[in-house]
């Protein structure tokens, strides 16, 4: 996973040009080989790539369709994701959209046996994503240019419906120290991404999918120690009211070609309808690693939550109570973003 300490090495979403981009106008002008091609879950993601110009709302996008839930606001919870969750440093948009996906169509597992089992399935996709990709984080990715993103948006869906179908299952030893912790958390009712959507004013108004879709969050994603759940419920609630869906193949087209001849105006908001969304994303990144010094559960609380005796030292250190803080604090700052 890469560090907070390494994030001068990243590729910045700007620098990310120099890479070079394509013309997005290809897929509406000579098309994907017909609707046999678009009927796929490849074919779709490349639509909507083509036609939103980001991974994260690209992503959600083919989900919303193929899952027939017609759910658009799913779409703008992830726009803001694009890039990294908040920054480059943090995990891909194509990695974290299924994540949010699978935490909304489980709406909020009740038990402890189905949290497990959303842990399960969560974990199995970030996996893979990984092994296929050779990492998670977006400004690795990136230094692979404009195919290797491309890659990992177009080939996301089938990564993804095998962890839904038949995900590995998760260690005895992780499984238990997990169901301690899970416990813990529904007994003093905490959960990191749901306690910064409580405590949103009323600029926001959460709506109820929005707590769905950010359960998968809970402990560095599907509690594996990585981008903390408050940070990305934070970056979700500032793209909820932020961003717009963009579906124009020659605005992305438009906006590519800026990123090819190295014109930062490419990034700007009246570019794309989901850059604003991204700065406003990037600044909450900059503003959480000053005030907690990375962005990772792992260095915050110095925990492995898959180990049972980590787990016990964070919750006999009350890092509960800790989490709760920051939680409400990221919570604090998105009220006085917008």
């Amino acid at each position: 996973m890469m560090t907070d300490r390494e994030e001068g090495r990243i590729i910045s979403r700007r620098d990310f040009s120099r890479k070079g981009l394509t013309a997005a106008a290809a897929l509406a002008t000579v098309g994907l080989g017909g609707y046999g091609l678009l009927s796929t879950g490849k074919g779709r993601s490349l639509k909507n790539y083509y036609r939103m110009g980001h991974c994260a709302p690209s992503v959600m996008q083919t989900l919303v369709e193929t899952g027939r839930t017609g759910h658009s606001g799913l779409v703008l919870y992830t726009g803001a994701m694009s890039g990294g969750i908040a920054g480059p440093s943090m995990e891909c948009g194509a990695l974290t959209a299924p994540l949010i996906y699978m935490g909304f169509e489980e709406k909020k597992p009740a038990g402890l046996s189905e949290k497990l089992e959303l842990i399960s399935r969560g974990q199995d996709y970030i996996k893979r994503f990984e092994e296929f990709n050779g990492t998670c984080i977006c400004g690795n990715i990136r230094q692979g240019g404009m195919p290797a993103c491309r890659r990992a948006v177009s080939n996301f869906y089938g990564l993804y419906s095998a962890s839904v179908k038949k995900p590995y299952p998760v260690p005895d030893v992780a499984r238990q120290s997990y169901a301690i912790l899970l416990s813990e958390f529904d007994s003093r009712n905490f959960h990191c991404a749901g306690n910064v959507l409580k405590n949103l004013d009323g600029k926001f108004r959460p709506a109820e999918e929005l707590y769905d879709a950010s359960w998968l969050l809970v402990g560095g994603l599907a509690m594996l120690n990585r981008t903390c759940g408050a940070l990305a419920a934070g970056v979700m609630a500032l793209s909820s009211v932020t961003a717009e869906i963009e579906k124009n193949f020659f605005r992305v087209a438009r906006m590519n070609r800026l990123f090819k001849a190295n014109n930062n105006k490419a990034m700007d908001e009246d570019m794309n309808n989901f850059n604003r969304s991204i700065h406003f994303s990037e600044n909450l990144g900059i503003w959480f690693r000053k005030e907690f010094g990375s962005t990772t559960c792992l260095d915050i609380c110095g925990a492995n939550f898959s180990v049972a005796g980590d787990a016990e030292n964070y919750l006999s250190g009350n890092y509960i109570g800790l989490c709760s803080d920051i939680a409400k604090r990221v919570a604090e700052k998105v009220n006085s973003m917008i």
